[in-house]
């Protein structure tokens, strides 16, 4: 007579309880060390940005013409510009610049790619052809001199920035949830709902978009830093925010104009640009290891 299989009680636990896919997620995440650790960054430097008005005893516009441009000290820990203003205030405060045009830049271009894609991959057939065919198009247009002109015919606005930026984002996502959208409906679930005559809104927004949510995440986390760079890059052209307002794309261009002489005006910005991105980037790449297993191998 054959003794009983015992398992350790961990895996029976896990047998009896189970685990979803974001519990599995979750957990994997929670293993990645770096990603970890770049969550733990960005929540800092995003608790710095909102608290930037309690943590700093200068105000970004304030001028001292008299004090000037001075090196690092233990009152001023990232210097001042050539007018005497607080670096570490004007970082702090262009971080909130920065990471805000990043992450509604991000929410405009997953709302319009995610509604496009959505709609494309569901109707099929000549929709979808056409609508594909309109992406080609729209693929094919130099994006960054469009946002230039749009900068410059409607004003340089920080509101109309968040929409620019996101509108010239949204396009591989929509290809990605177009994707997705193809092949979830024909599942089952899907065939049931429509037999049940549900309506084919009801069916794409309560029964396809929760199952796409997986690479709209990720994408969205990967596109954050482009669109910080992308914001950065249309700053130090002029086109960003005005004075005496900062981002990290205007420090980083009046930090190039005193290079040579007051090298810590370009130092912090570029650093805390940097390092953010870094950040961003392997944050994207935990999760997609985290919710996308296959994608890694396992």
């Amino acid at each position: 007579m054959t003794s009983p299989t015992h398992f350790p009680r961990d895996e029976v636990a896990s047998i009896e309880m189970g685990r979803s896919l974001w519990q599995d997620a979750v957990q994997r995440i929670r293993g990645n060390k770096v990603a970890m650790m770049s969550l733990c960054y960005l929540v800092l430097q995003g608790s710095l940005a909102l608290l930037a008005p309690y943590l700093t005893r200068f105000g970004y516009e304030t001028t001292d013409l008299m004090l000037g441009a001075t090196a690092p000290d233990w009152v001023h820990w990232f210097g001042t510009d050539d007018l005497g203003r607080d670096m570490l205030t004007r970082v702090l405060y262009g971080s909130r610049v920065s990471l805000m045009v990043g992450l509604l830049a991000t929410f405009v271009s997953v709302v319009i790619g995610v509604t496009y894609g959505a709609v494309s991959g569901y109707a099929g057939g000549r929709v979808d052809a056409l609508m594909m065919r309109g992406l080609e198009i729209l693929y094919a247009m130099p994006f960054t001199f469009f946002v230039i002109i749009l900068m410059v015919l409607f004003g340089r606005n920080i509101y109309l920035m968040f929409i620019a930026l996101g509108a010239v984002q949204w396009l591989t996502m929509a290809r990605i949830v177009r994707g997705q959208v193809v092949s979830l409906k024909t599942m089952e679930y899907v065939s049931a709902a429509r037999a049940m005559g549900v309506r084919n809104r009801a069916i794409i927004f309560r029964h396809i978009l929760p199952n796409v949510l997986s690479p709209v995440i990720i994408y969205s986390t990967l596109t954050i830093p482009g669109v910080i760079l992308e914001e950065a890059f249309l700053s130090f052209l002029g086109l960003g925010v005005q004075e005496p307002m900062s981002s990290w794309g205007t420090l980083i261009a009046d930090g190039v104009t005193a290079l040579e002489t007051f090298p810590w005006m370009i130092l912090y910005p570029c650093i805390t640009l940097m390092l953010t991105l870094v950040a961003l980037n392997f944050l994207g790449d935990g999760l997609r290891e985290a919710l996308d297993p296959k994608s890694n191998g396992d």
